[in-house]
């Protein structure tokens, strides 16, 4: 059976059942080794790629979905205001949360997932990062899931997500040319996003990249609330 053809609960199974692939962050960093991924409604309209899950309370018994989406409800309730979430949140005027469906814990025309399935820092020297692989989680997932959901927009924060997106649809300049390409169309008040193809997914969307949407970056942030008014014309 085609893989791409697989209905997305049954990829939901696969990515949280998974036990690792060659040199992923699961393999080295066992602790962690919990794959995160959030239900959504069939095509939603925005893929949101992060690079990696905070892997704060991680520890405990629930799953890695179980918690993140504890994480979710709690910033939409207004009990939790730190971490990323409340910053993509702002990027998207507010619609991110408003989208998210709290009594049935599930997204409709967003969905959140991540560049690296399994919890943990890239960013922190205290992890194991020598010879990670760090394509392997995009590569064996996101293709799928992109094919599965088939989103009109794909918004990538980071580096790594972003670089990974690009060169799966062809783009040759460095990820940081974009994000100057973008800032152009905003002084030039053009809203028109290029409609881009992922071949091995065969299908097309409109992508779009961002700095890490770090509170502690100055640079990232003011960036961010720049690209936000082209985030706001879609």
């Amino acid at each position: 059976m085609n893989v791409y053809n697989t209905r997305f609960d049954d990829l939901c199974e696969e990515i949280s059942s998974c036990h690792g692939k060659d040199d992923c962050w699961g393999v080295k960093n066992l602790i962690y080794k919990k794959p995160v991924v959030l239900p959504c409604k069939e095509k939603p309209d925005y893929m949101i790629i992060t690079e990696q899950m905070n892997p704060r309370n991680m520890l405990d018994d629930r799953s890695s979905s179980e918690v993140l989406l504890d994480y979710i409800i709690r910033v939409k309730s207004g009990k939790e205001k730190t971490g990323i979430l409340p910053i993509i949140n702002e990027l998207f005027s507010g619609e991110f949360l408003r989208d998210f469906d709290t009594e049935n814990k599930i997204f409709k025309r967003f969905y959140w997932t991540h560049f690296i399935k399994c919890p943990g820092n890239i960013r922190k020297r205290r992890f194991n990062l020598k010879g990670i692989n760090y394509n392997i989680c995009a590569d064996t997932f996101l293709l799928k899931e992109i094919r599965v959901l088939q989103p009109k927009l794909i918004v990538c924060m980071g580096k790594l997500a972003s670089e990974w997106i690009l060169n799966k649809v062809g783009y040759r300049k460095e990820w940081t040319e974009l994000i100057w390409e973008e800032i152009e169309k905003i002084v030039k008040n053009d809203k028109e996003v290029e409609e881009r193809e992922i071949t091995e997914c065969n299908h097309k969307a409109k992508i779009i990249v961002l700095p890490h949407p770090s509170s502690i970056n100055p640079l990232a942030s003011f960036l961010n609330k720049k690209l936000k008014n082209l985030l706001d014309s879609l």
